[in-house]
């Protein structure tokens, strides 16, 4: 069988399968980073409720010995009326950047069980094409004892056939566990309760024939949006501190009462004015400042990072694109014609035991290095979505 059929045969896994939607499905119901990702977002919601607020007045009741007895005062400050708007403003802007937290979040746990998925999907068609090709090597290995006892071959020959079919069953094995672990580490991405998670089904190929996507705006991905949205914060916040300096009055409201010589209630009305003596808010202003400029340097250098991160992953998508299907096209059937060529020139005795060896080998090696390929465009692919955001 040609090794580039069985790849698209196993690849469907077994009856009993979990597909990509599936996992994706499932960590998005069951991770902790989302129940985090949309706390953070109603966090920031609750903070632009409290940004700016109204100070509540404070109301004071006292009683003396003296007349007017009975005294009652409000007092209201007005500093959050120099404070309220840049305060909103930089709460709003703390929502944007946690909505673009979320973004990233999503994408990276999308991102997260796309490779572990296919890491398990590749561990598993591993596996069973590994099998296959033992039981090859078992084939010429039966070949080789039935020419032995028709005197054809050496026992020399014989004895490497066989050592080779050992060879192949060792390679099972390591399969096998890589499968296995592969499978774990799936059913923990996907916080699947136990064990028995079922086996992937899906396609190594899946996506590989689409064009290279174009390189998106950089200020439209979310670590950008994240660091531009505290920037924009930083400087608000820093606006709110320097006008904090500024001393607002307290309007003092009231009534006294309870003076024998002046019957009835008498009104009270004062302005307090903070007196700026001891300091007078600089140290804030100043620290508001600083954090507000180490914000924009760090979007600067997000922005640049985010530049070389996208031609990276760019470059990486297109790549092993073009090794994944140029080992499909090309490397994968021709190492499986060359297997079954010197398969049928040993069983006709045509040539011996080394030819047949080496195409043995070589065939296993091609497979497994194309399935790597295909993984590695899959990794790819997945850390190009979390890059831009892309969560599905």
């Amino acid at each position: 069988m040609v090794i580039a059929a069985a790849v698209v045969l196993f690849s469907q896994g077994p009856g009993d399968s979990v597909s990509l939607s599936d996992a994706l499905a499932r960590a998005r119901t069951t991770r902790g980073q989302v129940t985090v990702a949309a706390a953070q977002v109603a966090e920031a919601r609750g903070a632009l409720r409290s940004a700016g607020a109204i100070t509540n007045p404070t109301v004071s009741y006292s009683h003396s010995g003296a007349v007017p007895k009975e005294h009652l005062l409000v007092d209201q400050s007005l500093e959050y009326l120099l404070r309220r708007g840049p305060d909103r403003s930089g709460a709003q802007a703390r929502i944007v950047g946690a909505q673009a937290d979320s973004s990233r979040t999503m994408a990276e746990l999308a991102r997260d069980v796309r490779a572990t998925f296919y890491g398990a999907l590749a561990a598993s068609i591993s596996e069973r094409l590994v099998a296959a090709q033992s039981a090859q090597a078992d084939s010429v290995a039966g070949i080789a004892a039935a020419r032995l006892r028709a005197g054809d071959i050496s026992v020399l020959e014989q004895e490497q056939a066989a050592l080779e079919a050992a060879r192949a069953h060792q390679a099972l094995s390591v399969a096998r566990e890589g499968a296995r672990v592969a499978q774990a580490t799936l059913g923990r991405t996907i916080a699947w309760p136990g064990a028995g998670l079922p086996a992937p089904s899906g396609s190594l190929e899946a996506d590989l024939s689409l064009p290279l996507p174009d390189l998106p705006p950089v200020d439209s991905l979310p670590a950008v949006r994240t660091a531009v949205a505290e920037s924009s914060a930083t400087a608000a916040l820093a606006r709110s501190a320097a006008v904090a300096r500024i001393p607002m009055p307290i309007l003092q409201g009231g009534a006294e009462w309870n003076d024998p010589t002046q019957p009835g209630t008498l009104a009270v009305l004062g302005v307090a004015v903070p007196l700026p003596l001891w300091q007078s808010g600089g140290g804030p202003a100043d620290e508001a400042r600083a954090r507000a400029r180490a914000a924009a340097a760090l979007s600067g250098e997000t922005r640049l990072e985010a530049v070389r991160a996208l031609s990276e992953a760019r470059t990486r998508l297109a790549e092993s694109g073009q090794r994944a299907r140029f080992a499909r096209d090309s490397i994968l059937p021709a190492a499986a014609s060359v297997r079954a060529r010197a398969v049928r020139a040993y069983q006709a005795g045509e040539t011996g035991i080394l030819p047949v060896l080496d195409a043995l080998r070589g065939e296993r090696e091609v497979t497994l290095g194309a399935i790597q390929d295909e993984l590695a465009f899959q990794a790819a692919l997945a850390e190009w979505d979390a890059l831009i955001g892309r969560a599905e």
